[in-house]
């Protein structure tokens, strides 16, 4: 029985037919799989760009991208962007075999071998590790959002003590090492006792960053 769509996946793949065959396999299960746009001489920079503005819950990465002939970097250097740019974002390597990804990829519990789908008991842990690292990450930035819209909220209404003041800046400061890559950063510094006018735009900054992380962290969650 195939499931409601849940979570969007993008999946990186010089190959579409590739993307179209983990689309079908993934669909059963509730994942709406996307691809992206190769073309001769793409830089890893014009993929990066399509990939973070996707949208996506959760991103797969097909190891040997440059055996086409279309680009020139292979999928440990992709992961390693998500990894400076969004570090906490679930992501993984998808390959053939393991070993060709091991001595490139740091983190090794992040590749998985495409044969996962050769029967029902693999298909179904692999798609619940998915659905359980975007879970995980979602609830994470939830966590994070509410600490700061509850520390808003008492800062408009009376002011906060040093030590909120110190946890607001803190999680802030959390939230935005998430989503490096977005450009109107929220201030490093709040202006503590600021003007009416002063808080409003503090207030629309940090609104515009969560919805951010909402679009291309949380997803449909």
């Amino acid at each position: 029985m195939k499931e409601q769509v849940t979570y969007r996946v993008g999946y990186v793949d010089e190959n579409e037919n590739q993307v179209k065959r983990y689309r079908a396999d993934l669909e059963p299960h509730g994942f709406e799989v996307i691809g992206y746009q190769f073309f001769k001489g793409m830089s890893l920079q014009e993929l990066m760009s399509q990939i973070y503005s996707s949208k996506i819950d959760l991103l797969m990465i097909d190891y040997k991208l440059k055996q086409g002939g279309i680009v020139t970097f292979n999928g440990e250097e992709v992961e390693s962007e998500i990894y400076n740019n969004w570090p906490l974002f679930p992501h993984i390597i998808f390959t053939s075999l393991k070993s060709q990804a091991e001595h490139n990829v740091e983190d090794l519990k992040i590749i998985f071998e495409k044969d996962v789908f050769e029967n029902s008991t693999s298909t179904e842990s692999f798609v619940d590790m998915l659905r359980r690292s975007i879970q995980q990450y979602q609830n994470h930035i939830i966590r994070k959002k509410q600490v700061v819209s509850d520390l808003l909220e008492k800062f408009e209404a009376q002011g906060l003590n040093a030590k909120e003041k110190d946890l607001l800046l803190n999680t802030q400061n959390d939230l935005h090492s998430l989503n490096r890559a977005f450009k109107p950063e929220v201030p490093a510094q709040l202006v503590f006792g600021s003007s009416p006018e002063d808080l409003q735009k503090i207030r629309e900054e940090a609104e515009l960053f969560l919805k951010t992380l909402n679009e291309n962290g949380e997803g449909k969650g």
